[in-house]
């Protein structure tokens, strides 16, 4: 039998935004366990508590909604005016915050796949997935990549 262990997640998001609102959804090893939108530039707060058995996981953010018209750029075309992005501000596990990890052990996949896969990346301007991949027991996991 696998051993298993409850962590807590408070993730903070925050939005740009002009037209309409950014609708997100958050996946725990592919299962969705919070969505909606983001109404402020101000950071947000979504909470949630996870049951994981011992081994590999993922947590994923994804953008749903960005249209490429949601982008607006001056009439010379240097500059973005106007803009349709999702924020990954902070992530909590179990009251620790990642810190450094959020750019340096996760990755953005757009749902495009004519995009690049980015590394670094924790403002999401595409349609796509932000994905941190970490294991259980997670204070292990925590030290070997710290």
């Amino acid at each position: 039998m696998k051993e298993t262990e409850k962590l807590h997640f408070k993730i903070g998001l925050a939005a740009t935004f002009w037209r309409k609102l950014p609708k997100w959804e958050i996946q725990l090893d592919k299962e969705i366990v919070k969505k909606g939108e983001i109404d402020s530039n101000d950071t947000v707060y979504v909470e949630f508590d996870h049951l994981l058995e011992d081994g590999p996981h993922v947590l994923s953010i994804q953008l749903k909604n960005k249209l490429n018209s949601d982008t607006v750029e001056n009439a010379d075309k240097t500059e973005i005016v106007k803009d349709l992005l999702l924020h990954i501000r902070s992530i909590e596990i179990d009251e620790i915050d990642l810190g450094q990890l959020l750019w340096s052990k996760s990755r953005f996949v757009a749902d495009d796949t004519t995009r690049p896969t980015l590394g670094n990346c924790v403002d999401l301007g595409w349609n796509g997935s932000w994905e941190l991949s970490f294991d259980s027991p997670f204070y292990i996991w925590l030290l070997e990549n710290m």
